[in-house]
């Protein structure tokens, strides 16, 4: 019988179900794409953020419980803000000094089952929520100094009304001398008056006719930071006088309240002359002014009702906080967007356009279906505002403040916040119990929204998830390394301990070993993460860390030096391959490994037929070298000089024999701690002619 041969040049990845086309692997494991070849390559590895410090301050040991990377003008501004035993830090480089920056503090810690503090931008500020503690922002810049806070964290929304103004009475006696502290006079010519000077012309309040009734009220409101606007005060008092002389008029002493420290302007408004004399509407209030600062406390009016303003905005424009225990946040049409908090996990507020802290009485969605679950995300994509649930997806659309939703999934949700994230050629992905959804939208271009299921070979792995600590996963996409990283926890683990690694140019999955918790991704495509479980001691490896091309798992602190641990162990496990015809009997021959050399170091390679894990077979391990050419240089073996000189990797076979008996499935693995770049294999074989037997009987 002639030997028959297979050969597969482009090795795809993970693949679990059964059967397995020949071009799959039953299990990859530290691995990641070679650019040039489109071969597996172990040159991954993650080490810690300051690579020159020999320690990890100024991080504790403790988990990192949430992360965000924070950029401004293209990244020339930036800085992580991470989570840690209850406090939030900003995380700066102050001239080659790593500090950290106490932002919040007191923060309530998530439980397992519960997603961290969620984070968005929205113009100069960051906002963060937790469902826990107070719906705050701050705006993070300038960065003043390193050795005292800088920082301010400033309340989101507004808690109560301002306070109501308070108008002192009139003195209408232009010859009274003193005060008692609740009357003053200020008066003024009126327009009919003989002597009226210049400046004064058009000033003062009041009919100016002899025992004429007046009638005035006031409010207030806030005016912030963000430039958003207050609910407006109670109304004031009321001050009234009767005219006692045809030529004057008077102003009015205002007291107005000061605000908190986002606070920088108050606007006053007033009715209009509401006297039986007057014959105004004691319930409509104009603009009167703004005064920009938030220090003085008194406010002299002397605008008469023919100069007032616009129209004071309608009390249901501007209201109370409506979210202030929102845990997920948005931006979308220039409108924040925020959830109820878990007593209220079907409402969906959003704020008026570029003004994060103020709330329209009717700036609401209500969600439809409760079968669907309480909102557990929100993630913009193109024009559409992507609201995800436990076991649904709805889709806002329209304008402000119009905005409706409908539903987009009533089959598929998330528990795991974190991992939504866009990719290049799959749309929006996320982590769902059982598998990774891609969700392609534009209704702009099409009305057949498609939500699938792209990982249904790798149901084995889905079913080891632990989803009481689901909320734990956390996802993004790195644009330099080509991939699409997932973390979560599996086997009853509370943290998460896999990593699964989408290829985009491969289009193909791994898993990597890497203890990575919540995980950010920069202006330039650097992946971080914070390590998920706590250190034992500040010797270990705690903080956060950055996935990189150095191949070592972390490091560990020795003495005064910070050392690098071994390289990660690298697992590739052929598909079981039947070669055509599980039924027919093979001897195998031999394994041709496709590869780029790598050098003096030896590779074993393990096989095992028909299933039977139990009893592995070792081949002899051969070394990285071309096999019928002269070896190439190694580094720190040879001296380059004159006859030697650096060579590119050549792509060659190492052919390992195999001595079986005969079966029907045969499997190949490949672990190492080697620096390794496997591109393809074949396989020699020998049919043997003999089929299965027909099958056992009791």
């Amino acid at each position: 019988m002639e030997d028959t041969h297979i050969q597969i040049i482009a090795l795809k990845g993970l693949f679990q179900q059964v059967p397995q086309p020949p071009s799959a692997v039953f299990e990859l494991e530290n691995w990641c794409v070679d650019p040039v070849t489109g071969g597996w390559i172990n040159r991954i590895g993650y080490e810690k953020y300051d690579v020159n410090a020999n320690d990890w301050d100024p991080f504790l040991t403790s988990v990192i419980d949430s992360m965000f990377y924070v950029q401004r003008h293209q990244g020339a501004q930036d800085s992580i803000l991470f989570e840690q035993a209850g406090t939030l830090y900003q995380l700066n480089d102050f001239a080659g000094v790593l500090k950290k920056q106490e932002l919040s503090t007191s923060r309530v810690l998530p439980l397992v089952s519960e997603v961290g503090t969620q984070y968005a931008q929205f113009g100069k500020y960051v906002i963060y929520v937790n469902g826990y503690n107070r719906p705050a922002k701050s705006h993070l810049w300038p960065c003043t100094s390193y050795t005292a806070n800088y920082l301010v964290e400033l309340p989101l929304g507004f808690d109560a009304l301002p306070s109501s103004p308070v108008v002192w009475g009139v003195e209408t006696n232009p010859a009274a001398t003193t005060t008692d502290g609740n009357n003053i006079c200020i008066w003024f010519y009126a327009d009919n008056a003989a002597t009226l000077l210049g400046d004064f012309k058009d000033k003062g309040l009041g009919i100016p006719t002899d025992t004429k009734e007046n009638k005035y009220r006031y409010k207030v409101s806030f005016v912030n930071t963000a430039g958003s606007e207050s609910p407006l005060s109670s109304f004031s008092n009321t001050v009234e006088w009767a005219t006692i002389a045809s030529t004057l008029k008077y102003a009015l002493n205002v007291e107005i309240p000061i605000g908190n420290e986002d606070i920088v302007a108050r606007r006053i408004y007033r009715t209009k002359n509401f006297s039986a004399d007057g014959g105004n509407d004691p319930l409509t209030y104009y603009f009167v002014a703004e005064i920009a600062n938030n220090r003085d406390d008194i406010f002299i009016d002397d605008i008469p009702d023919t100069a007032l303003g616009s129209l004071a905005p309608a009390e249901n424009n501007s209201v109370i906080m409506p979210a202030r225990k929102a845990r997920f946040v948005g931006v979308y049409k220039d409108c924040l967007f925020l959830d109820g908090g878990r007593d209220d996990d079907l409402t969906l507020y959003f704020s008026n356009p570029a003004r994060p802290d103020q709330y329209g009485a009717f700036s609401f969605i209500t969600l439809g279906h409760r079968q669907g679950g309480g909102l557990t995300g929100l993630y913009s994509y193109f024009s559409h505002l992507l609201i995800f649930r436990e076991k649904s997806i709805d889709i806002v659309q329209g304008d402000y403040p119009n905005f409706t939703s409908a539903s987009l999934s009533q089959y598929v949700g998330t528990l795991a916040t974190n991992t939504i994230v866009s990719a290049p050629g799959l749309g929006v992905v996320f982590l769902a119990s059982d598998g990774v959804y891609s969700v392609n939208i534009n209704l702009d271009y099409s009305d057949s929204p498609n939500v699938q299921n792209v990982t249904p070979h790798l149901r084995d792995l889905f079913n080891r998830v632990n989803v009481d600590a689901f909320a734990n996963a956390s996802g993004v996409y790195s644009n330099k390394r080509r991939e699409l990283i997932f973390s979560f926890p599996v086997d009853g683990s509370p943290v998460n301990n896999m990593v699964l690694v989408y290829h985009t140019d491969k289009k193909s999955w791994s898993t990597r070993d890497f203890p990575m918790g919540q995980m950010v991704v920069t202006s330039t495509s650097e992946v971080m993460f914070g390590v998920s479980d706590a250190a034992a001691s500040s010797n270990n490896q705690h903080g956060i860390m950055v996935l990189s091309n150095r191949r070592s798992a972390g490091q560990i602190k020795r003495d005064d030096a910070v050392l690098d641990l071994s390289p990660p162990t690298s697992i590739l496990r052929s598909a079981w391959l039947d070669m055509g015809d599980a039924s027919m009997k093979k001897k195998i021959h031999g394994v041709y490994i496709y590869m780029a050399t790598g050098g003096n170091q030896d590779i074993p390679l393990k096989f095992f037929t028909d299933y039977d894990y139990t009893k592995p077979n070792l081949s002899q391990a051969l070394r990285q070298q071309p096999a019928d050419i002269a070896d190439q240089p190694v580094y720190n073996v040879v001296q380059l000089d004159g006859m030697d000189s650096w060579q590119e990797p050549l792509v060659t076979m190492l052919r390992y024999d195999i001595y079986t008996q005969a079966c029907s499935w045969f499997q190949f693995m490949i672990e190492t701690a080697a620096d390794m770049h496997v591109i393809g294999y074949a396989i020699d074989y020998t049919a043997s002619g003999t089929r299965i037997i027909k099958g056992k009987r009791l």
